[in-house]
């Protein structure tokens, strides 16, 4: 009894130890699941909640029933196949014993056996004794079962050919004759297509059944039953089965009826590895039939068409009404949720807005109450820094602004000296009868470089102070000097930094061309390809060597105000830098140059980061 006791006591504290375990177990894992919905937003904890309790099972429920409707599909389309498949199968055996029934008559009827082995010597006695054979056999009542042929060849040379009779010598090069003869077989089937051989069909498909008669072997005379089939009749007798699956009947390699019509002649074009097809065989003669019906059924969308009622009450039950509930809980709870956080601003404008007409007297009510009471204080203060916050950015703004004229007007001096010492070595050379000249070609360069209004010129005008820069170029230089502009006319039009193109045919002449004896060329060219705007600066000077290019391509890339008022040479590098803030540093630049050939600057800018002059 005290054994008892204590076994009921330790069993007790087992299962409370147990149960204890359990929700351990199940704290550790509530635990992070908690966590990952205090990170979820309502509307994705009620949708998380409906996947879960509503979705799932409902789905499972419903694969469950379409699993059924599946299977007595296919089980339907499997009887269906069944039942036509045996309609076939049971024609053809019919067909093919019938043959054999009737062949074997031919063979032991001694009316027809004697008259095909008698030698006659006119064809009027000929013509006599057959229609008296015919009349008085089952020749004549046979030729109405479907038949297309019902001849016996003989090899008698007296015989004339008729319906029923023939010589054997007319049929030595036909292939039935031939398959027969191969075989040595008592009785066979030749089925085959031959374009070529003439016959008693309308069809180029042939299908026998032939039968040697042996009835009366003493009369040394070789005899054949031969029983034909025209195809065609084959094809409109066995499509009035109306079969709705593609259905083949086949001997050896070629196909005696197929659904498709005369499209399909030999096995080879049938793709029979479906292992959903279903496959019927005779055998008689020494031939296999095949019939096979294909299966090309879409089941799920047949599965669709006859049960679609069920379809949309699952669907209605599973999907629309959940959903419906959860829009109502969304109205309740989750839309003032949404109201409450839009309330607070965007992003943009950093303000708090007042919820207008709070509904309800619920906790999210009461909340949205409390909140408009604190929103014109905010709004006050929010209002007060971001005016701040303008201001500080409006200075940083013009700062820079400041810092890019100041870039930009490094560079008039610098164009200045060179222009006024080609004038003063021409003048120093040749007199002052072309200074004129000059002095307009410097006026054209200077007029767009006093603008300080401007930021910004067309190319079409950044062209002309080029034209006008070399123009004072060959009058220094004279025949050493040659250049070539070419600018498409659509690119004209687009606003650059002004004296950016300027710098690097000033780079190209003075660092290219000056220190060559020779002869050189400087190509200006403008065009656009594939949403971008190239400038090229080509000259034939002497050029750099890979090295150099290599520390003029980092110099450019690492181009800033600062590294800029450290160096002696500023002019490529305030260039390339201008060109980099007002494209945001989309504009890439590639140099190309090989030591006593020359170099060549290609400048590459992003037409959305350019702009035309207005009204263009």
């Amino acid at each position: 009894m005290m054994n008892s006791f204590n076994h009921g006591i330790s069993l007790n504290r087992k299962i409370w130890y147990n149960k204890k375990d359990m929700r351990k177990a199940f704290r550790l894992l509530a635990k992070p699941i908690e966590k990952i919905f205090n990170n979820l937003r309502f509307r994705h904890k009620f949708f998380v909640l409906y996947f879960t309790c509503v979705f799932v099972p409902l789905i499972v429920t419903d694969f469950i029933i379409l699993n059924a409707v599946y299977k007595q599909e296919i089980n339907a389309i499997k009887y269906d196949m069944e039942y036509i498949a045996g309609v076939y199968q049971n024609y053809f055996e019919n067909m093919l014993s019938s043959d054999v029934t009737l062949a074997e008559s031919l063979n032991k009827n001694p009316k027809i056996n004697d008259f095909v082995i008698k030698e006659f010597p006119d064809s009027y006695e000929y013509w006599m004794d057959y229609y008296d054979v015919i009349n008085d056999s089952f020749l004549e009542t046979t030729s109405g079962l479907n038949r297309n042929v019902i001849v016996v060849y003989a090899d008698n040379d007296s015989l004339l050919d008729s319906q029923f009779v023939k010589k054997l010598s007319g049929v030595y090069t036909q292939k039935w004759y031939k398959d027969f003869i191969d075989s040595e077989r008592k009785d066979l089937i030749s089925a085959y297509y031959d374009v070529n051989e003439k016959s008693e069909f309308r069809s180029k498909r042939k299908f026998y059944y032939i039968r040697r008669m042996d009835y009366d072997r003493d009369s040394g005379v070789a005899k054949i039953a031969v029983i034909g089939h025209d195809s065609s009749t084959l094809q409109s007798t066995l499509k009035s089965f109306n079969s709705k699956y593609p259905a083949y009947v086949i001997i050896d390699d070629y196909v005696v009826f197929s659904t498709e019509g005369d499209s399909v002649i030999y096995r080879s074009q049938v793709d029979l590895t479906n292992k959903n097809n279903v496959v019927k065989n005779v055998n008689i003669a020494g031939a296999k039939v095949d019939i096979i019906i294909v299966n090309e059924t879409k089941i799920i969308s047949t599965a669709i068409r006859d049960h679609w009622q069920i379809l949309v009450i699952l669907f209605v039950v599973t999907i629309i009404i959940p959903l419906f509930m959860l829009m109502m809980i969304e109205n309740t709870v989750i839309k003032r949720i949404a109201i409450l956080e839009n309330a607070f601003g965007s992003e943009k404008t950093n303000t708090f807005n007042s919820i207008q007409n709070v509904e309800g007297n619920d906790e999210l009510a009461s909340l949205m109450k409390k909140y408009n009471k604190m929103v014109d204080i905010t709004n006050e203060l929010v209002t007060t820094v971001y005016k701040d916050k303008i201001k500080e950015q409006e200075s940083d703004i013009a700062r820079q602004k400041a810092e890019l004229l100041a870039l930009q007007s490094q560079i008039n001096p610098h164009f200045m000296f060179n222009a006024l010492e080609s004038i003063r070595m021409h003048s120093l050379l040749k007199g002052e009868t072309e200074t004129a000249t000059m002095v307009d070609k410097l006026a054209v360069m200077e007029r767009q470089n006093v603008e300080w209004g401007k930021d910004f010129v067309t190319v079409k005008n950044e062209i002309e102070s080029i034209e006008a820069y070399l123009a004072l170029q060959s009058y220094r230089f004279g025949d050493r000097l040659s250049f070539d502009i070419d600018v498409e006319e659509e690119c004209e039009n687009y606003l650059v930094p002004k004296l950016t193109i300027v710098t690097f045919v000033e780079n190209a002449c003075v660092h290219g061309i000056e220190s060559k004896a020779t002869q050189g060329w400087i190509f200006v060219r403008v065009y656009k390809s594939e949403k971008i705007l190239f400038i090229e600066v080509e000259d034939t000077g002497e050029g750099m060597s890979e090295e150099k290019v290599q520390e003029m391509l980092n110099d450019i890339e690492n181009a800033s105000i600062e590294t800029i008022k450290a160096r002696k040479h500023v002019g490529i590098m305030n260039a390339c830098l201008r060109l980099k803030m007002v494209t945001e540093h989309a504009v890439k630049f590639d140099i190309e140059s090989e030591v006593g050939v020359g170099m060549s600057v290609i400048i590459k800018i992003p037409l959305d980061k350019l702009k035309k002059q207005e009204g263009e």
